[in-house]
């Protein structure tokens, strides 16, 4: 805020210009500026610069690259480290193509995981380092003694029933997005098989996030677990994600329950939610999700299965819902122009 003017100053807007149009009026007195407006108008913006530029070097050092991102690795080894630091390193890898492309940094992570959970050690540590994992655009990795480790494997390891409910969902959750990030060509047995497995656990998140996982793997053994998961698994919510994969693929079996998610009515009659605003959200969702599925058959050549639902995508084009109205009159004409298979 400026000062204002001493009390006997005159003001712009109170001088009479009438008398001599050619007369300015009388400037105010010039004053020595008091301490506090010289604090106001100098000395707290440099402050505010120092810290700008503090933090900016804070910052910069923390995305300064590899040598940066294994001192991490090192704090962590030796037992000082805390899974802070583990989440503060998967930000960093997040936000560095270099870092996530880096066979030894994850090699030594896959490692440092793997010992982890030998000793069972905190909980949170291990799902940070393997959320970590899953932050990486390469699954090449290799330890400092040039011993190449298998960073799928150990994620594998990390669904055993033996660790805690939150290990298992984040390691699934990470295999979800190498597996996502490989559009289908991953197909691993043993991820497949822990995945499959950690699909019929009694914990419904975890059924949840372990299907929606399966969903993103390629290969006649993942299909077949979420046929199963579609077929007989009572969440409703563990059925959907089963469907959304499937119907990717153009698998025939997951039509009815897309038909579903496609149906605003119906949708409205199963979903329970305490507001209407909750409701009408995850209404969107389930349909987008549905939608995308739809559309990704069509790329995937399943044009004929797509076509299928035509009545569902027509209705859509009335929705109230912008977002989805949208989806479904683009997915239409995408149909319309290409021939059926």
């Amino acid at each position: 805020m400026s000062p204002s003017n001493p009390p006997d100053a005159p003001s712009y807007e109170q001088a009479d210009f009438s008398a001599d149009p050619g007369k300015l009026p009388d400037l105010p007195p010039v004053e020595v500026p008091s301490a506090s407006f010289v604090v106001q108008l100098f000395v707290i913006p440099a402050v505010v610069v120092l810290v700008v530029i503090v933090v900016w070097l804070l910052f910069g050092k923390l995305a300064g690259g590899e040598r940066d991102a294994m001192e991490y690795v090192r704090h962590i080894q030796s037992n000082s480290g805390s899974w802070r630091s583990a989440y503060e390193l998967a930000s960093l890898i997040q936000n560095d193509s270099k870092l996530g492309s880096d066979p030894r940094l994850l090699g030594e992570l896959t490692d440092l995981l793997g010992a982890e959970l030998d000793k069972k050690g905190d909980p949170k540590l291990i799902q940070y380092l393997e959320l970590t994992l899953g932050a990486f655009q390469t699954l090449d990795a290799t330890t400092s003694s040039g011993q190449a480790v298998d960073p799928i494997a150990v994620l594998a390891r990390a669904l055993e029933p033996k660790y805690e409910t939150p290990i298992r969902m984040a390691a699934a959750a990470s295999l979800a997005k190498q597996a996502a990030r490989l559009n289908g060509k991953l197909d691993d047995a043993r991820a497949v098989k822990a995945l499959a497995s950690a699909a019929t656990d009694e914990v419904v998140e975890l059924r949840q996030v372990a299907v929606y996982a399966l969903g993103f793997f390629g290969g006649d053994a993942a299909a077949e677990a979420l046929r199963e998961r579609l077929q007989g698994d009572e969440d409703r919510f563990v059925r959907y994600n089963a469907a959304v994969a499937l119907g990717r693929r153009g698998d025939q079996a997951s039509a009815a329950t897309l038909r579903e998610m496609l149906s605003t009515s119906s949708l409205d009659r199963l979903i329970d939610l305490p507001t209407s605003t909750e409701k009408e959200n995850k209404i969107e969702a389930i349909q987008h999700e549905a939608l995308e599925a739809v559309d990704t058959s069509v790329s995937a050549g399943a044009t004929g299965f797509a076509k299928g639902f035509n009545p569902e995508l027509e209705a859509l084009t009335r929705s109230g819902l912008a977002g989805v109205r949208s989806q479904a009159k683009e997915i239409l004409q995408k149909l319309q122009s290409t021939p059926a298979s």
